[in-house]
């Protein structure tokens, strides 16, 4: 009896590791893009997440600028992602409160909105939802987050 337990929890946790070994296509997709798009941003560090839905990953990038943030969510439903982005949104705004101008940008996935510090375009934090896809991209400036993003949203296209 002792092995059967033993062997079914040594099954179970095999199972666990799959499970969390399993990285999308989509997350390789964006680190190559960013290895030979933006060759000036060195990966410091990715975070996998460790739920299976949504499933994430966190880039994070250092260049002389500064360091930036890609943060990426693929949700099993369009309307799942689609209540995190409006509730996280929500969040978002309620915590910024004055100190924050909040904005939407063309062409920028299904949904959008980028904060800014009032009166300055240093440090933005842009969102955006593609169908089940929520990113979040934290940058030096507002160009260096667009141009993040354009990146993100050619690999969400071409997947």
């Amino acid at each position: 009896m002792t092995r059967i337990i033993g062997s079914l929890f040594l099954l179970f946790l095999g199972f666990q590791c799959g499970i969390a070994q399993d990285k999308p296509e989509l997350f390789s997709r964006i680190e190559q893009a960013f290895q030979e798009k933006e060759p000036a941003w060195k990966v410091e560090r990715i975070y996998p997440g460790n739920t299976s839905d949504p499933i994430k990953q966190s880039i994070v990038f250092r260049s002389r600028k500064g360091q930036a943030s890609v943060d990426i969510s693929i949700w099993r439903r369009a309307e799942d992602a689609q209540d995190v982005f409006a509730g996280e949104s929500v969040a978002f705004d309620n915590i910024a409160r004055k100190g924050k101008v909040k904005r939407s940008l063309p062409l920028v996935g299904d949904e959008n909105y980028l904060w800014t510090n009032r009166g300055s375009s240093a440090w933005p934090v842009l969102k955006f939802r593609v169908g089940k896809i929520v990113v979040s991209i934290f940058a030096p400036t507002v160009a260096i987050a667009r141009k993040f993003a354009r990146n993100v949203l050619e690999e969400i296209a071409a997947s």
